[in-house]
């Protein structure tokens, strides 16, 4: 019997049309579909042959039933399900990202802080869950997702009601082994509680803690065994701050021993807790290549294996089509994690160590360079060349800059760095990449300004004002100082005394504002420019909360606080200016928020929301749905971000493969354009009447006064890197490569 829900059919899916099918597991499919509001969903179908079955179709029920009655910064959202379909479904948001046992296995073990972070918000999201009547039952490494906002709970496939029986047959355990609480092995004990996922919650940390199962490998009943009766093994579990021991008491076989889920909650709770996600190499996993859908006219029946792939797409998709494969082993269940999974790709480890060679004229480019595997990090467009970041590939550990020619591709200078990651800005005649070793070096010719850094002395943030390098150096475990240097002579021009750390801060005229990094709670200090002098101190009330975001408009600083609260500082005095208030109805989900302003109107990009508000009186204006923060806002100088504008538009993907125009005074939608090609993982470049966005593997040339679509171009594989000036674009290619193009005539 074949499937007949079909790509591109909106029959009994509540208006969502299906695009594509991301693949098939033994119990059903999961298709990518758009919403009729343009939202991009994963939609999980159970096969028809299985629809037929009560016992199935009852426990599809409860899964839907169990994940919509779930909400939280930290699970994945239920929007639409319709169990008594002739063919049952479930509609989720489409989260792209990576496994927490794909992230570990990939880039090793997380460090101490990280893991406190991500058990933080593992804790709150089962907290959500418990508060909802449930027990996930079923948490472990491939459940949790890391996205672009931060660590997620996925799959309630095997939820059940607490405190009462499920559909599990007598004597049959639910549930993977490894992570299976004790009391749930026998199958015939008292029914499932918040205690065993607690249990399961130890072993996840465990497992992100040293990169190991914590009762090891093996068959299902010696995992049985040892989960029962034996000591999970926790060497490399870190006792910083009493990690190991919040760890080792969730694995208690006793679940009246375990602490509560607040408990542990509170344990882990950092007041400064890293966004762990967005640093490397976490952060390129969790942007690296995404499923690729079959095409809308050739859907398999269920049941089957999918078609031969084009040879132009076929190693990604049959690299996806196996990750599913796995993923459908594990049931239905399965089918929900795969849709929200990556195919994987070689890693820098993989490369050939050849060394770089420059093409010209090749497939329409204008030049391309193919360094070798691995060897490519980032690129950065400053007119005149363009600035390749990456490892050298004669010496893989070795980090480097060079500057190319954006007419041929050229070497112009190249120096060596520290680090294989980090961040870098233009200002003026100079780069500023402290990260790499390279506080500040001239374009021209690539001469060092600044000696470069020890280790211990490069900034946790770091801007350019007043022709000044100003940065936050760590001056114990706790405290950080603030100090400005002077790019031309390498002289420390101002220093504040060690202080709690600050996040990066906001600019006005000779005023640079410091506030306490997210999560601390301290007094806002403006200090000047050129000689680092407090002019005004801020104290947030306890109404307000801590400094979540913070922004130069106008004449004035905004601050927008985690209790949803934005405080408008006079930039001259420090003195509250009538008109902040209460922003009502908008969720502030951590990591993934931002303040700024744009054309008279003070923007802020909230989780999957953009908001725009009167600046005077913190009125909303308008509200548009949006991909996030990481995919719509790029990163600037030091790190911190800011909107996508040009032309007097605000650019922004309203979903993954959509890419709209607004006036930002009032909202409206000047245009919006379909990128076909994939997900959308990149914020679009503006250069001069052009816009380029690309997703997955195409980039297109759009004109930025109507959206009309100029040229599209169709990579070897994903664009991972996008830059733009006057003379064209320059697209990164995973690791491997970077072709330079023409812009459009």
């Amino acid at each position: 019997m074949s499937d007949p829900l079909l790509p591109g059919d909106p029959r009994a899916l509540g208006g969502i049309r299906l695009l594509g099918r991301l693949g098939a597991g033994g119990m059903g499919q999961v298709y990518l579909g758009r919403t009729p509001g343009g939202r991009l969903v994963a939609v999980k179908t159970v096969h028809a042959h299985l629809a037929d079955d009560p016992h199935y179709r009852e426990r599809f029920r409860r899964e839907a039933a169990a994940a919509r009655a779930v909400t939280g910064a930290h699970t994945a959202a239920v929007l639409d399900a319709d169990p008594d379909s002739a063919v049952p479904w479930l509609a989720t948001a489409f989260l792209p990202g990576v496994t927490l046992s794909r992230a570990v296995a990939r880039s090793g073990a997380l460090r101490p802080a990280a893991v406190r972070a991500l058990g933080s918000a593992l804790a709150e999201a089962l907290t959500r869950i418990h508060a909802a009547g449930l027990v996930h039952r079923d948490l472990k490494p491939s459940n949790v997702l890391v996205t672009a906002d931060g660590p997620r709970v996925i799959d309630f496939g095997i939820a059940r009601a607490v405190g009462r029986g499920g559909l599990t047959e007598a004597g049959s355990t639910l549930g993977t082994p490894g992570y299976l609480a004790p009391e749930l092995i026998a199958g015939d004990g008292p029914p499932a509680t918040a205690a065993a996922d607690v249990f399961a919650l130890g072993a996840v940390l465990a497992y992100a803690a040293t990169g190991r199962d914590p009762f090891g490998t093996g068959a299902v009943a010696v995992l049985l065994f040892r989960a029962v009766h034996e000591e999970p093994d926790l060497a490399g579990v870190s006792r910083t701050a009493g990690l190991r021991d919040v760890v080792a008491r969730c694995l208690d076989k006793d679940p009246a021993s375990r602490p509560t889920v607040r408990t542990v909650l509170r344990a882990l709770r950092d007041p400064r807790p890293p966004l762990w996600w967005r640093e490397e190499p976490v952060r390129s996993l969790v942007l690296t290549d995404e499923p690729v859908p079959e095409p809308a006219d050739a859907p398999p029946p269920a049941g089957t294996g999918p078609p031969p792939a084009a040879s132009e797409t076929g190693h990604r998709r049959e690299t996806a089509r196996r990750g599913l494969l796995l993923a459908g082993g594990a049931g239905l269940a399965g089918l929900f994690a795969y849709a929200v999974l990556r195919p994987s790709h070689p890693g820098p480890e993989s490369g050939t160590g050849r060394r770089p060679v420059v093409r010209a004229g090749r497939d329409g480019t204008r030049w391309t360079l193919e360094p070798g595997p691995g060897a490519v990090r980032a690129m950065l467009a400053t007119g005149s060349s363009l600035l390749v970041h990456g490892t050298d590939s004669a010496s893989p550990a070795t980090g480097v800059v060079e500057a190319r020619a954006a007419g041929d591709g050229a070497v112009g200078w190249r120096r060596a760095s520290d680090g294989v990651g980090g961040r870098w800005g233009v200002s003026g005649p100079l780069l500023l990449a402290p990260d790499l070793g390279l506080p500040a070096v001239r374009l021209s010719d690539g001469a060092l300004r600044l000696a470069p850094p020890r280790p211990a002395s490069v900034p946790g943030w770091f801007t350019s004002a007043g022709g000044l390098l100003i940065g936050s150096y760590a001056a114990t475990s706790t405290t950080s100082a603030v100090r400005a240097l002077d790019p031309a002579t390498g002289r420390v021009r101002w220093s504040r005394p060690p202080g709690p750390a600050t996040a990066p801060p906001a600019v006005l005229g000779g005023a640079l504002l410091l506030a306490p990094a997210p999560g601390q709670y301290g007094p806002v200090v403006c200090a000047g420019v050129a000689d680092g002098v407090t002019r005004w101190t801020y104290a947030p009330t306890g109404a307000d909360g801590a400094v979540l975001a913070l922004c130069a408009s106008a004449d004035r600083f905004a601050l927008l606080t985690t209790a949803g609260r934005v405080v408008l500082l006079g930039a001259g005095d420090g003195q509250v200016v009538k008109g902040g208030g209460q922003l009502e109805g908008v969720g502030l989900p951590a990591g993934a928020t931002a303040l700024a302003p744009v054309a008279g109107t003070l923007l802020l990009a909230a989780g999957d929301r953009l908001y725009g508000f009167a600046p005077d009186d913190v009125r909303r204006r308008w509200s548009r749905p949006t991909v996030g923060l990481d995919v719509s806002w790029p990163g600037r100088l030091g790190g911190a971000r800011a909107p996508v504008t040009g032309g007097g538009l605000l650019l922004h993907w309203r979903d993954a493969d959509t890419l709209e125009a607004l006036a930002a005074a009032s909202g409206r939608v000047r245009w919006s354009a379909r990128v076909g090609g994939g997900v959308a993982q990149l914020p679009p470049v503006v250069a001069g009447p052009t816009v380029y966005a690309a997703a997955g593997a195409v980039c297109t040339a759009l004109r930025l006064a109507d959206g009309r679509a100029r040229t599209a171009r169709t990579l070897p594989d994903r664009v991972s890197g996008l830059a733009a000036d006057a003379t064209g674009w320059y697209a990164r290619i995973g690791t491997e490569a970077i072709r330079a193009y023409d812009g459009p005539v």
